[in-house]
């Protein structure tokens, strides 16, 4: 019946989309799986738990993309799917995605990339369509550059403490995970602690390679509103990075889910692909690919031969460019954290060069783009406005409830000894708390347990091959899953908790 009422009754539906769209709908299904937290099935089934720890929103935006698939039906209505099925993704599309689908995501990331910037800027610090491809999120992107820039037995450089999910996906691909200590806290333009979260030590990282001989295939990191600690890599440890990548011959794998859910007085430092195009173009290196399309290599004739939406076209023209690139970032992210995690939508944004090498994978040769209808649902959402407006409705609950957490966590910290950032968070998902010496991290975990709130310990932040005494001793909290009555109520648990573990 639902169906039929889509198929059948869309106008009168979507007139009623015309109307203030209510931004929020309130999860009530809680039996899904916490990628960040395997136990979470059985801590979610107790009554009265305040959970820290999962790493999801609380919000879907239901309305949203009811409105979204309104519009697709009403489309394949009006259309039908002969002789059109390519527009309405219904049929095989080329692995990277729909043409009409890039343009789109591009215009919307340029504009919210941007932020406050004035137009002209705005458009040349923009991305390009061609520099794009369609993914199902950030640990497909994360799986894919692994399986097509690595081999067996490579090296790959992460933060510690890092987005610990990631390493799994890193030794599926048979690669050896090496750390590097994160920063204790960030550094500011006069080189002194300025008491804003860690983040990735590129001093650190230049030291192994100089002086170790380090020699990674690959360095992961989460350079903005990192996961698990929240701190952002300035611009000019982006430089020096991406600089190191072209001396050393490695590529960055930039996390970027969290770079548009900011809300600091100040933008973002530029995220990583603008960062190296920056860097090349000052260098009179290769400046991605004959820059954006314009010149007569073998990338750009694929980047044409793509516009066609011929997959079988597509595939036989897809060689190397025939001259080496010095581009050596890619990009993943997704609209897991900014729309709807159920989507499986997202992208890798690299140079055209990388972005082909990334796509030229058996699956994706034979099936083409991994999700060319729900990402047109997407495409709704951003041309109708709802995207952007519940991009923003995000960035302003979220603001609320970080400061929230990081208020009820500084409250506390005479009490507990417990150390935090001495600023609330201005974008991501979490916020990083760090235990007094004295403090066990399992008798925390069984104290909290006990007063039934749940944390994500500090020593799930590693990879498993690793040690790190000084993650056993912190927590990574997650301001994104609760209301400020809970959020409240769940420190005064976990600083009861933490008392309680060390005798006081």
């Amino acid at each position: 019946a639902a169906v039929r009422h889509l198929l059948f009754e869309p106008r009168r539906i979507a007139s009623n989309c015309g109307r203030t769209i209510r931004m929020a709908s309130t999860t009530k299904a809680l039996a899904a799986r916490d990628a960040s937290d395997p136990t979470s099935l059985r801590r979610l089934s107790r009554e009265n738990l305040i959970n820290l720890a999962v790493g999801h929103p609380a919000e879907l935006p239901s309305e949203v993309m009811a409105a979204a698939m309104v519009d697709a039906a009403e489309r394949l209505r009006d259309t039908g799917v002969v002789g059109e099925s390519a527009t309405q993704e219904l049929n095989y599309v080329a692995r990277w995605g729909s043409p009409e689908t890039l343009d789109a995501i591009a215009r919307f990331l340029t504009d919210q990339y941007a932020f406050a910037s004035e137009p002209k800027e705005k458009e040349a610090r923009g991305v390009r369509p061609e520099s794009l491809m369609i993914t199902n999120g950030v640990s497909h992107g994360i799986d894919l550059a692994c399986a097509q820039l690595t081999k067996p037995g490579d090296i790959v450089v992460v933060e510690l403490p890092t987005y610990f999910l990631a390493a799994d996906v890193f030794r599926d691909n048979g690669l050896d995970v090496v750390g590097v200590d994160g920063l204790e806290e960030g550094i500011g333009p006069d080189g002194l602690p300025d008491g804003t979260p860690g983040y990735f030590d590129v001093g650190a990282l230049e030291r192994r390679l100089r002086v170790d001989g380090l020699r990674p295939r690959l360095v992961y990191l989460v350079p903005t509103h990192s996961n698990p600690r929240g701190g952002t890599l300035p611009e000019r440890d982006r430089k020096r990075l991406v600089k190191l990548a072209v001396e050393f011959n490695f590529y960055v794998l930039a996390d970027e889910v969290y770079h548009l859910l900011h809300w600091g007085e100040e933008p973002p430092p530029p995220r990583m692909c603008e960062v190296e195009q920056n860097v090349l173009k000052v260098a009179g290196l290769s400046d991605w690919d004959d820059d954006a399309g314009k010149g007569k290599g073998k990338a750009a004739a694929a980047w044409e031969v793509r516009r066609s939406d011929d997959v079988y076209e597509v595939s036989a023209t897809l060689e190397s460019s025939g001259r080496s690139s010095a581009a050596r970032v890619v990009s993943v992210s997704s609209f897991t954290k900014i729309l709807a995690p159920g989507l499986r939508v997202g992208w890798i944004e690299a140079a055209r060069s990388i972005v082909d090498m990334i796509s030229d994978r058996g699956y994706v040769n034979s099936g083409g783009c991994v999700a060319p209808f729900a990402a047109s649902v997407v495409v709704s959402a951003i041309e109708n406005g709802s995207q952007a407006r519940w991009l923003r409705g995000l960035r302003e609950r979220y603001r609320g409830t970080s400061r929230v957490l990081h208020d009820a966590a500084s409250r506390e910290k005479s009490s507990t000894g417990w150390k935090v950032a001495s600023c609330p968070p201005s974008g991501g998902y979490f916020l990083w708390i760090e235990l007094p010496a004295d403090c066990d991290e399992r008798a925390v975990t069984r104290a909290a347990e006990d007063a039934g709130v749940a944390f994500l310990p500090g020593s799930r932040c590693v990879p498993r091959s690793l040690e790190r005494p000084r993650e056993e001793r912190s927590c990574r909290l997650c301001f994104a899953y609760l209301d400020e009555e809970k959020i409240v109520e769940g420190v005064k648990r976990l600083a009861e908790s933490v008392r309680n573990a060390r005798g006081k």
